[in-house]
């Protein structure tokens, strides 16, 4: 299949740009005024971006092999929500195992990288559209 360089770099430049402030708003504003003992202060917020560009990549160059929708929000939320899960959960279990992390954490975490890389999903579907 040849890759459509254009819409892959649209769907990655537009798709971690999109995660990255999703992240930013649910950690450091929603959270923050949620629960007080949240850190809203992340430290390195450059290289968070950079690795939301990477993942938007890997999710912008699978999607179109993969995905051939009738639906680009359906497609791309449930591309997204097992991106999420694939990215995050296995990694959570690991830090839960050597660090003691709550499982329940663990779970809720992941549950939140389903919808803020269903979002990603829904750019990235966007962009490729039907």
């Amino acid at each position: 299949m040849k890759v459509n360089r254009k819409k892959l770099m649209l769907a990655t430049l537009t798709g971690g740009l999109g995660m990255w402030i999703v992240a930013g708003v649910w950690h450091n504003l929603i959270m923050a005024s949620l629960d007080e003992q949240v850190n809203a202060k992340h430290e390195g917020l450059g290289i968070l971006l950079i690795a939301y560009f990477i993942l938007a990549l890997f999710m912008a160059y699978i999607y179109p092999r993969g995905f051939k929708g009738k639906s680009t929000v359906g497609d791309g939320l449930k591309f997204g929500a097992i991106i999420g899960l694939l990215w995050v959960f296995p990694h959570g279990l690991a830090m839960a195992g050597a660090h003691g992390e709550p499982i329940a954490y663990v779970i809720k975490n992941s549950l939140w990288h389903m919808v803020e890389q269903g979002i990603g999903g829904i750019i990235v579907a966007a962009i490729y559209g039907k």
